[in-house]
């Protein structure tokens, strides 16, 4: 594992691709100081900006599923509701299938990033990204509607879990 401080061009160009991301207009709302904290190990990258905790993975940009962390991101995500016999499958990092999801919340298009949450606590227990547009997935009566990149106590979660300590320093 390697962590260092970007220097403040590299912080600028971070902060830059960030928001042009959909999610990322969301940064605009938060006070981001430029001293950003980079964290690598193998192919993941984590950046600690201000108070926000963001992922990198085979060349996407994400907020982790940490609240402590992104909870002002998180709750701005689109999210898909998938009833309580999904949880455990999308918790141990399957694909979010249509007949899964009870709700839509909020809007999204191909691509896009959304938060998959419980139905019962509304709580955020993946990240995923769509397949097709919101109103494709609504006629949808079965297969594919997202596919899961982070989810709760995967090598990311466990991560920021072991680096807590490196994290909440500042």
């Amino acid at each position: 594992m390697k962590a260092n401080y970007l220097s403040k061009r590299e912080s600028s160009e971070i902060l830059a691709r960030l928001k042009t991301l959909k999610w990322g207009k969301a940064l605009r709302k938060i006070r981001i100081k430029k001293n950003v904290l980079r964290i690598e190990e193998e192919d993941i990258v984590l950046y600690k900006i201000s108070k926000l905790l963001i992922c990198e993975r085979g060349g996407v940009l994400f907020p982790t599923l940490h609240e402590e962390y992104n909870q002002e991101i998180l709750i701005l995500l689109p999210s898909l509701i998938v009833d309580m016999g999904a949880v455990p499958h999308i918790a141990k990092g399957a694909d979010v299938m249509r007949p899964g999801i009870r709700k839509f919340e909020g809007e999204f298009r191909r691509g896009d990033l959304v938060a998959v949450r419980d139905e019962k606590n509304l709580k955020a227990i993946a990240l995923a990204l769509t397949l097709e547009d919101l109103e494709k997935c609504r006629e949808m009566k079965r297969g594919k509607v997202a596919e899961n990149i982070h989810h709760v106590n995967d090598r990311i979660w466990k991560l920021v879990q072991k680096i807590k300590h490196l994290l909440d320093r500042d």
